[in-house]
């Protein structure tokens, strides 16, 4: 054995179990100040022994956890109390529900203590707590018959009832002594209780098993809890309860652990053995739910979505402001519209015909991400849609400054743009962050991101295809999370005129650099203009739920005076 195994055994042989850190023996004294009395040495006391491991270092070892010729003369023993119980203590916990036989399965014991509560010495009952290695007793907490008051001799650092697990049985879990043993007068064999109270709030950030002191209980049991199939937490049904509960799943483990919900007129178990009994209690205990983990529900949880989809049925999303259009897709929150196009071909000015319709129709607010058009620009060409008059000096009338400065009022409470003012390239991340705040502090609806390839995309040693991806899956989750559809212009691949002149009309897969454009779109589009038959042609080349479209073509005009969208057809406008 080298002189470090006999100075940490010598320290933290003879301790109380739990985990510990400290500066380390083989390491701390050849490094520089400040860094000398760092604690980067774990050690860990359990019935089996010490276990250390320098985390700077790598120095570990283990060793028994008692040695009579090092610490037989550091150790001070806990005496546990005498073996008895008094009448009263007897009664108390008999008018708490509990029979002889599990007042004595929890070898409770009884005594006089002095409590602060009540400064001056009363009966309490006490409740000692195992050392599931040797089955001595190490502590024991005591609690007031008359008064509710604790007071402690020795350190409880385990589970309460821990020394009783048996194997291919749920552990239930519980938040007090007295609920402990309530849940075994209900027949619950595996019942423990955590050694001390509940946190005022759930914790941030990791847990740190080597710095958990609060809940060292828990990796105490480390074994026992891995070796149980299902861990079942019947904690008080308070605030400091359910963060306890929370804590407590952190460290089992969220995909284990089930959770016990008791009436509204109980706090805790023994609440329950007390007001509805004991067969209500194990019902309640049976009847555990697995603890929720976000985004895993089963069929119950949509069940009144269900009902309302066969009472309702899917229905269409809101208006384009074309029937035409409509015929092929709607407007549904959340969805993600890919918009591509022949550069010049007007599929820009179709979204924003699109928001224009849908802030005049329903009153939705939009965040724009133009990289094409400055916002002053952009807003012009709102202007023109608004009010249905060029903005700029022409051949016709164009719109009055009073116009302008109305219209301006309207535009602003329904428009809010995105724009790179120190001249950098914006990341998705950068746009789904300020789009988030648009979100919260406008309320908007739609967001719109024109063209992507002016994005910063970072390629890294990553393909841009992969980048392409892993962009459309941020913004696919951000759209469903928002509840905001998302208006998405992609400039296809190099196309080249067909023997007739014209261009052919791009598709998904025809969008630069990957298919995910086609595969995560759930609407998408093409504008293309059919300069035989002066027209704008809407292909809608998919649409991922049928019941808010098809696949197919409409046909638009564009008046170019005013920067607005008609449908060939008079009565396929929809009126705003």
């Amino acid at each position: 054995m080298t002189d470090i195994q006999d100075l940490i055994r010598g320290s933290y042989a003879h301790k109380q179990l739990g985990q510990y850190r400290a500066s380390c023996p083989a390491c701390s004294h050849a490094r520089k100040k400040p860094n000398q009395n760092q604690k980067v040495l774990s050690v860990r006391v359990t019935g089996d022994g010490v276990r250390w491991l320098c985390h700077h270092c790598g120095e570990n070892g283990g060793c028994d956890r008692l040695e009579k010729s090092r610490v037989t003369a550091e150790i001070k023993k806990f005496v546990p109390p005498a073996q008895k119980i008094e009448i009263s203590a007897i009664d108390y916990l008999k008018s708490r529900g509990l029979s002889e036989e599990v007042i004595s399965s929890g070898r409770v014991v009884s005594s006089t203590k002095w409590l602060r509560k009540a400064n001056a010495e009363v009966p309490v009952v006490g409740f000692p707590y195992v050392d599931p290695q040797t089955d001595n007793i190490y502590a024991v907490k005591y609690r007031g018959i008359d008064i509710k008051d604790h007071i402690q001799e020795g350190s409880a650092i385990s589970f309460y009832g821990i020394e009783r697990i048996v194997d291919d049985e749920p552990i239930v879990i519980v938040e007090g002594e007295i609920d402990c043993l309530s849940a075994r007068e209900a027949g619950v064999k595996n019942s423990v209780s955590v050694p001390n109270g509940a946190p005022v709030k759930v914790s941030d950030g990791l847990v740190d098993p080597s710095e958990d002191r609060k809940f060292n209980y828990v990796w105490q049991a480390n074994d026992k809890l891995k070796a149980a199939e299902k861990i079942i937490i019947a904690v008080d049904g308070d605030a400091p309860g359910k963060a306890l509960a929370e804590e407590l799943a952190r460290r089992i483990g969220k995909s284990k652990c089930w959770t016990v919900s008791f009436p509204d007129d109980c706090k805790d178990a023994n609440d329950v053995l007390l007001k509805h009994g004991k067969a209500e209690l194990r019902n309640m205990i049976d009847a555990a739910t697995p603890w929720p983990i976000a985004g895993l529900y089963d069929a119950d949880h949509y069940a009144d979505a269900v009902k309302h989809l066969y009472q309702n049925g899917a229905g269409k999303g809101l208006t384009t402001g074309f029937a035409n259009v409509d015929e092929l897709f709607t407007i549904k929150s959340g969805m993600v519209h890919i918009v591509t196009g022949v550069p010049s071909m007007g599929k820009s000015e179709f979204v924003d015909q699109i928001l224009y319709n849908l802030a005049a129709t329903y009153d939705w607010k939009h965040a724009i991400c133009s990289f094409e058009n400055p916002p002053h620009m952009h807003i012009a060409k709102f202007l023109e849609k608004r009010l249905r008059k060029p903005f700029h000096t022409g051949p016709t009338q164009r719109m009055t400054e009073d116009e302008v400065d109305t219209s301006m009022g309207w535009l602003r409470e329904r428009f809010i743009f995105m724009e790179q003012s120190d001249g950098t390239s914006a990341t998705i991340d950068d746009i789904l962050e300020r789009a988030s705040a648009a979100v919260a502090r406008m309320g908007v609806r739609t967001l719109t991101i024109d063209p992507y390839n002016y994005m910063e995309m970072g390629l890294g040693s990553k393909s841009e295809t992969n980048l392409i991806s892993e962009m459309l899956t941020k913004v696919r989750n951000w759209a469903a999370a928002h509840d905001v559809a998302v208006f998405f212009v992609a400039h296809p691949s190099k196309l080249y005129r067909q023997n007739d002149g014209n261009y052919p009309v791009p598709k998904g897969y025809d969008i630069s650099s990957s298919a995910s454009w086609f595969a995560k779109a759930d609407v998408g589009i093409t504008v293309h203009r059919n300069f035989d038959r002066e027209t704008v042609e809407v292909h809608v080349w998919k649409v991922r739920f049928k019941h808010l479209g098809k696949q197919g073509v409409a046909e638009l005009t564009y008046d170019v005076t005013t920067g607005t969208y008609k449908p060939v057809k008079e009565d396929w406008e929809v009126d705003f």
